[in-house]
């Protein structure tokens, strides 16, 4: 696999090489099908589309018959070639129905939010939502080349630039305090292509060292125990939030476990707290039911009947994986946190 950064237009010998004469087939969104001229006439190609609607309540196995249909119906055999331009909704459903079809055919990533570019579409994750669990069913498997070009953030309203910042905070605490420093000095006039290459470095130099999350990519797990509980919990509740946020709100709570846990002093678990805090302010007001989150964490499939799997700072640049907390104490844990949030 490979990941190219920069506008897509810089990278036409690159492409060339990967096409080498394969037939193109594109998903596209409500939201990027605007981008499709600019695509075929970067790389001088036609391609056949399949548009989907956009959204996280569309992560689902609908929208995987869809494409799978789409393929079908288009013969798509596996010399073919399969064009991903999307958020990381889409790249993670996408990505999954193209692991799966025929037994797998090679498909490219083009990345279109910033959650997608920092995060979402780097690591060989693919999936969707079942049954309102947050991509409970899904594959490791690592698309031909990924494509990471800002020009697509332009057309993004500022929410889901903001959106994307949870992830980019996230791989900030878990290895990079040189960039966790960074966005306290500057926390909204940001340079993308730095952040970007900074997330996309960390998250594989993880992924290289364990692509099947049986150790160290645990880490990357920080704050989306809770957070991806929490977003499932106001997806079935039909008051959604964007991923980021959610996982934003679950960092600001796992940080407040690890302080009781005695893992993180009250120093960096309230420069945390006080940083994403006033960054997502305006996106972290949803009500939460604490004994609901618990239920859906315990569909959480790291954890078991009894315990919940946390990845968990230390300081802010080390986060260490496997705590294994009973369910009692998790339960104290956030009674005690949202009586005093």
């Amino acid at each position: 696999m490979e990941i190219y950064q920069g506008t897509i237009k810089t990278f036409f010998k690159e492409f060339k090489d990967i096409f080498d004469g394969k037939k193109i087939y594109l998903i596209v969104d409500e939201n990027t099908f605007q981008h499709i001229n600019y695509l075929e006439e970067t790389f001088s190609v036609t391609s056949t589309h399949l548009k989907l609607e956009s959204g996280e309540k569309n992560k689902n196995f609908n929208n995987v018959l869809k494409i799978w249909n789409f393929l079908n119906r288009n013969n798509v055999k596996s010399s073919d070639l399969l064009f991903i331009l999307g958020g990381g909704m889409l790249t993670d459903l996408a990505g999954f129905a193209a692991s799966t079809y025929k037994r797998g055919i090679e498909f490219i990533y083009f990345p279109t939010s910033l959650l997608a570019m920092a995060d979402a579409a780097i690591g060989g994750k693919t999936g969707f939502n079942y049954q309102f669990l947050k991509n409970n069913i899904g594959t490791f498997t690592l698309p031909k080349a990924i494509f990471l070009d800002t020009t697509f953030l332009t057309t993004l309203p500022k929410i889901e630039l903001d959106s994307g910042m949870a992830e980019v905070y996230k791989h900030s605490i878990i290895g990079d305090a040189d960039l966790w420093n960074y966005l306290k000095v500057n926390p909204k006039k940001l340079d993308l292509d730095y952040i970007i290459q900074s997330s996309k470095n960390l998250k594989l130099e993880i992924v290289n060292k364990d692509p099947y999350e049986k150790s160290i990519r645990k880490k990357l797990n920080f704050g989306h125990t809770m957070g991806h509980a929490i977003e499932s919990y106001l997806l079935d509740s039909n008051t959604p939030t964007l991923h980021g946020f959610a996982i934003a709100k679950g960092m600001i709570i796992e940080s407040f476990i690890a302080k009781k846990e005695n893992l993180l002093n009250e120093n960096y678990f309230h420069e945390i707290s006080t940083v994403l805090s006033n960054k997502f302010k305006p996106y972290l007001n949803f009500r939460i039911d604490s004994k609901s989150i618990i239920r859906f964490m315990l569909s959480d499939k790291k954890n078991t009947q009894n315990t919940i799997n946390f990845s968990l700072p230390v300081k802010i640049g080390e986060v260490t994986i496997n705590h294994e907390l009973e369910l009692k104490k998790v339960d104290s844990y956030l009674l005690e946190f949202f009586q005093n949030d």
